[in-house]
């Protein structure tokens, strides 16, 4: 599995490569900036993509909506209450609280990934 992360700590950086090469994971990236995020959030071939909310001062709103713009499925890893932060267009998407788990992480991935139940009609 091919996975995005855009996250702008090197030390969450070091963990999470660690458990994508225990998981047998690529991990595309990272980006630790906006601009960057934006440009393989574009372009780049992955499977899913772990966001950080906040990269260094600036929300990374765009980036979500240029991924689920092509259909990405998203994560969202951030040290704030997803409650107050997450804009209304995000709400309920899958968010992991830092500091969190190798369990956590490949659950909340996997469980983006999962196909999603049509509504009934």
């Amino acid at each position: 599995m091919r996975v995005l992360v855009v996250e702008d700590s090197s030390f969450v950086l070091l963990g999470l490569e660690a458990v994508f090469d225990h998981l047998g994971w690529v991990m595309v990236g990272p980006a630790t900036r906006r601009e960057a995020a934006m440009s393989l959030a574009a372009k780049d071939h992955f499977d899913v993509a772990l966001l950080d909310i906040n990269l260094d001062g600036e929300m990374s709103w765009d980036v979500a909506a240029v991924l689920r713009g092509r259909g990405i499925p998203i994560v969202f890893g951030t040290g704030y209450n997803v409650q107050t932060v997450l804009p209304e267009a995000y709400r309920g998407a899958p968010t992991l609280n830092k500091p969190f788990t190798l369990e956590a992480l490949e659950l909340a991935l996997l469980g983006a990934l999962a196909p999603k139940p049509s509504p009934l009609k």
